[in-house]
């Protein structure tokens, strides 16, 4: 892609973000995360049922003195034994590499189960009375307050959102402050440790600088990986104190933990941007006015060339956005581009070989094939 920056000093100061290089031709945002310790929470149904349940307090804040895209995703990879081994979709690669071909010490936990995320709104918001005390209230006033938290305070801050409330935020502008709440569900109680790997914190897309009028993207997801281990055996592990171990960032490939939320970040911003241009065009805006507006929602024709890029990348198609025109020009290419996303997402699955996803036709169960 050549000439984008044409005009551009790209020798700007650069954010100290880890593995970000002098040639780095794009400034790249990061987020503030701090977390509590996973918890264990054991739930009482009406039938006197119990289940229990991991969750985790964490604040997100934003000092990179930009608006953000919100596409955090805080996944809980939770290792067990040597059962799973056959299960290659439950197997982290990065956690496997160090074992491999070496000794049976690192058997123990050479395998282990993602757990992404779930939506349980009647515990969550037993967690988050029980967090707030809240408790000797009406139900009515316990969901009243609950409520006003997650709506937030004057200065924009918000809390105890779950993770699709995030995602439903969008954005975060600077200065704000977000304190979100993740609950997991059916984590092994013979669970010798547990990561909680974070997505989303750092700008996904990096551009290098390889000659004064080419750059180069790289998709680059940086997650923060924040490591837990228990003490003892797993008998009575709602009693049992995590031990922080380690907090490190790792640089993963497009795979299958977080990224769909991803690409479905992009397309929506590609066609949000559309209809923003086309609502700017019909108003008669002058150039400059559209220039404006574009800074107010923190998204330019570079932030959507790198969306409508990453996309092709990830999927391996190319829906025809012509990086030399504008977006009304592209109108066509973003339409299409959209529609292959809603007809196909549900379908997708990555393939480690060509390292992008695919779409997989499954047939359902019963069906004949014809001769």
């Amino acid at each position: 892609m050549r000439r984008i920056l044409a005009g551009i000093s790209v020798l700007v100061a650069l954010a100290a973000l880890p593995g970000v290089a002098d040639a780095q031709a794009k400034n790249r945002w990061r987020l503030g995360w701090k977390n509590e310790k996973p918890t264990m929470y054991t739930y009482r149904t009406a039938n006197d049922k119990l289940t229990n349940y991991w969750y985790v307090i964490f604040e997100i804040t934003n000092d990179s003195g930009e608006t953000v895209p919100l596409i955090i995703d805080p996944v809980l990879y939770v290792e067990t034994g040597k059962e799973l081994q056959q299960d290659v979709r439950k197997v982290d690669p990065e956690t496997i590499k160090p074992f491999v071909d070496k000794d049976k010490k690192g058997e123990p936990l050479k395998y282990g189960r993602f757990h992404s995320s779930v939506l349980y709104p009647e515990v969550e918001y037993k967690i988050i009375e029980e967090l707030a005390r809240l408790g000797n209230r009406s139900p009515g006033i316990v969901l009243e307050a609950i409520e006003a938290f997650k709506k937030g305070d004057e200065t924009g801050n918000r809390f105890y959102l779950n993770p699709k409330e995030i995602r439903s935020h969008r954005f975060i502008k600077p200065g704000e402050k977000i304190m979100g709440i993740a609950i997991y569900k059916d984590v092994d109680p013979r669970a010798k440790s547990i990561e909680l790997q974070v997505s989303g914190l750092i700008d996904i897309v990096r551009v290098d600088l390889v000659e004064e009028t080419e750059v180069h993207m790289t998709y680059e997801n940086h997650v923060l990986k924040i490591r837990y281990a228990f003490p003892g055996d797993s008998f009575h592990r709602e009693l049992d104190s995590l031990t922080f171990e380690s907090r490190e960032w790792a640089v993963k490939r497009i795979g299958p933990v977080a990224d769909k939320a991803i690409l479905q970040s992009l397309v929506d911003m590609l066609t949000d941007a559309l209809r923003r241009e086309k609502e700017w065009k019909e108003q008669n805006k002058t150039p400059e006015e559209a220039k404006q507006l574009r800074q107010q929602v923190a998204i330019d024709e570079l932030d959507l060339r790198i969306a409508s890029h990453i996309v092709r990348l990830a999927t391996g198609k190319d829906f025809g956005f012509d990086e030399s025109k504008g977006i009304l020009e592209n109108e066509h290419a973003i339409w299409r581009t959209h529609e292959w996303w809603v007809t196909n997402k549900t379908k997708l699955a990555f393939n480690e070989i060509t390292n992008r996803f695919e779409v997989k036709d499954d047939a359902l169960p019963g069906t004949v094939k014809g001769k």
